[in-house]
């Protein structure tokens, strides 16, 4: 069985991302450092190559991404996975911080 490079963490974080100049909007259901887990829906097929938009505290961060992987769970609803290219320091800073952060 295949091990991830790093831990995921469950979050319900909302992200937009574009991809052949569509935006589409979805839910983070995990996240490590170097992916994420994207639920969404009316999701159009599109090239491998996207662009994220993810609320980082008070601001939005914005770095390329790679779809991995794509779900389709019924006729408007699917999951992707995302592999990150180039993630900012913040980004890296806020997956650890809900890493270290408690579980309710």
């Amino acid at each position: 069985m295949e091990k991830r490079a790093f831990e995921r963490t469950d979050t319900d974080l909302p992200v937009k991302y574009f991809c052949e100049n569509r935006i589409y909007t979805g839910t983070v259901k995990n996240l490590s450092e170097n992916g994420m887990f994207i639920s969404t829906s009316n999701f159009l097929p599109c090239s491998n190559k996207v662009e994220l938009l993810v609320p980082l505290e008070k601001e939005i961060s914005k770095f390329p991404a790679k779809i991995r992987r794509i779900e389709k769970i019924n006729s408007s609803n699917y999951n992707i996975g995302i592999e990150l290219l180039e993630p900012p320091n913040k980004y890296i800073e806020f997956v650890d911080y809900l890493k270290s952060t408690p579980k309710s």
